[in-house]
């Protein structure tokens, strides 16, 4: 009885201490695994199944965050790769948002967003692409992302931060 009682309990004991671990596995995409492994580059990633990594842009470096989650539009599976150039809860000022808006005029691909989350302001560059990229493509965009949020960063704040 004793033993049963020891199996179960380490059953139970295994299972709720490696429940959060096989939950946070699930959230990832094995598509995104599989290409940043391919391409060898060393990432994390958070609770939420978002991929976060630093790349070097010239001098300089870059945290991009790829988003495991992916939202559909009719028969398009879309995911979001970004990158944060600002966080404050302090208000950008019309200046520098102007100076977004004018930039995002010019890029093929990707758009500025100001975000507004519980008392934080954060301004990120963003792709929204096909969730199924192969991985050339997949280093094009995080190339984008790092080249424009790089660019930005410096212009507006002389700062390399992020």
């Amino acid at each position: 009885m004793l033993r049963k009682f020891t199996s179960n309990l380490f059953y139970f004991l295994f299972f709720v201490l490696l429940s959060p671990q096989l939950h946070a596995q699930s959230l990832v995409d094995s598509r995104i695994t599989q290409n940043l492994n391919n391409l060898n580059f060393k990432y994390d990633v958070k609770d939420d199944g978002t991929f976060q990594f630093t790349i070097p842009v010239g001098k300089r470096s870059q945290l991009i965050f790829i988003h495991s989650k992916t939202s559909t539009y009719d028969k398009l599976e879309i995911r979001e790769i970004y990158s944060v150039i600002y966080q404050s809860t302090i208000r950008p000022n019309e200046n520098m948002l102007a100076q977004l808006l004018t930039d995002n005029g010019q890029k093929k691909l990707g758009a500025w967003e100001l975000i507004y989350d519980g008392n934080t302001y954060f301004i990120v560059f963003t792709v929204k692409v096909a969730a199924n990229l192969d991985e050339s493509d997949t280093k094009s965009v995080i190339d984008i992302v790092a080249s424009s949020a790089d660019a930005m960063e410096l212009q507006l704040f002389n700062s390399d931060e992020w």
